[in-house]
This record gives C-alpha cells, structure tokens and sequence, in this order.
C-alpha cells in the first residue's frame, strides 16, 4: 500500500488547478500535490525533475494537448487522470479504453469518485500504463478520434488502423475485423462497443445490424430487389430493406 501519492497538475487554467488542490485537500489525504503548471513545455520539466506517481493532465491547451505531452516519453512511470471538457465522444473514449478523467466543469463528488478509484490501483499495485500507451497510439493528435482500434490477439495487443479495416461484423457476440492485409481478427467486445468510433468516419457505412463496410473496399453491388454488396475480399453482405435507399444513394455517388 501506497501512503502518499505524489501527483502533479497540467492545465492552462488557473481555476481548475485551485479546484483540484482544494479538492484533494478536503477529500483525500493519501494524494500530495507536488507542482502544477499551464503548459505541456513546462509540465514535461516538471515530470522530469519531480517524478511524480500521478498527472492529472488537461488535454486541450492553448501551447499543445496533452497527448504530445505523453509522446516525449518512451515509458511511464506515472499515472495520468485526464482533464476534459464535457465532450461526449471524449468520455466513450476514455471509457472504452478504461482511463481515468475528470469532466470539466469538475464536480467534487464525481472527484472524490476517481480519488478513489486511483488511490485503489495503487494500494493494488495494478498499473494503467499499457492502456495509457493505446491511447496515445489510437488517437489522432490534432482531431481528438480515435483512428486505431486495440484488438488482443494471441499473447499481443495489435493496433489495428481504422482506414485499413474492409468490414466491421457482429459475430457470437463478438466483434470480427477483416483487414486490407487479409487479415481476421477478433474482439471479445460486442460490435455496439465500437460504433461511437466507426461512425466519426465517412468512409464507413452500417448496412444492417451486424455489419460495417468501408467504402473504399466495394469491389460490386446489385440494385435487385435485394441488394447485395461485395467487398475487395469477395466476401457479399446484404444490405437491410431499411438501409438500402440510403446505402444505394451513397454507392451512386461513388
């Protein structure tokens, strides 16, 4: 167990740093802030110099997010709490990826919820590196999406690009990637788990329940009374009566 957790703070505003401080203060004892600053120049300095256990770190600043922050390391030996705005897609993000964030405007009891829920991990000696380092690998620095999707295969964790991606399909309440490489790979994850990521890309259409396509991967379609789409890899989908005045409307524009 872990006695003091020694964190630092990242963020251009000067009020969310104050908040976190009076925070911890009022709610936990085990945290200890150590620095703060508004900048990721300066907050890469202070990580270097203090070594803390903990960061709680903005992601949107006006000198760089914090992503290019985590990008200066090779490795960490720090935790890191992100700092949001309330954005939607933002918080499936850090969810599906099981990381820790605080939404602005910061909430003490939510707070006191993540306190927490990271001073457990460290009583338990149970690290979140190796989803922090997804993370930063899935995400595109300048959009904020995520534009790789982490799939454990074998003893591994393969990221897989999203644009190299044929199909997206429920299967035995799994998830199947079929790859440009030829490639099948499957997640334990149900396909509904994905769809807030898929669907940022116009690229990717859903052509009925269980199946996503990409697009650029048609390689035929039939406009019958059924329709039916083949991809690059010869494998046929049928599209839903539902979808396929919307689906015809978008492959006619192709």
């Amino acid at each position: 167990m872990k006695n003091v957790i020694n964190a630092i703070i990242i963020d251009d505003e000067r009020f969310n740093r104050e908040l976190i401080c009076d925070f911890i203060l009022k709610l936990n004892p085990a945290f200890h802030i150590i620095g703060e600053t508004d900048n990721i120049i300066s907050g890469y300095e202070l990580i270097k110099r203090l070594k803390p256990d903990l960061i709680f770190l903005d992601i949107k600043m006006p000198k760089g997010n914090g992503f290019e922050l985590l990008e200066k390391f090779d490795s960490y030996d720090f935790e890191v709490v992100f700092i949001t705005g309330f954005d939607q897609y933002a918080i499936k993000a850090f969810e599906f990826n099981a990381m820790d964030y605080v939404l602005k405007p910061i909430d003490q009891s939510k707070f006191s919820q993540t306190l927490h829920k990271v001073k457990a991990r460290f009583d338990n000696k149970f690290s979140n590196v190796n989803n922090l380092k997804s993370v930063i690998k899935s995400y595109d620095r300048k959009e904020f999406v995520i534009t790789k999707i982490p799939i454990h295969h074998k003893h591994e964790v393969i990221l897989l690009s999203i644009d190299e991606m044929i199909y997206i399909k429920a299967e035995e309440g799994c998830t199947v990637f079929f790859t440009t490489s030829n490639k099948r790979y499957i997640s334990s994850r149900k396909l509904n788990e994905f769809e807030f990521i898929v669907d940022t890309y116009i690229n990717f259409v859903q052509i009925n329940k269980g199946v996503y396509i990409n697009l650029n991967f048609i390689k035929s379609y039939s406009k019958g009374a059924v329709c039916i789409v083949k991809m690059l890899n010869d494998t046929t989908f049928e599209v839903s009566r539902r979808k396929k005045t919307e689906i015809l409307a978008i492959l006619d524009r192709q």
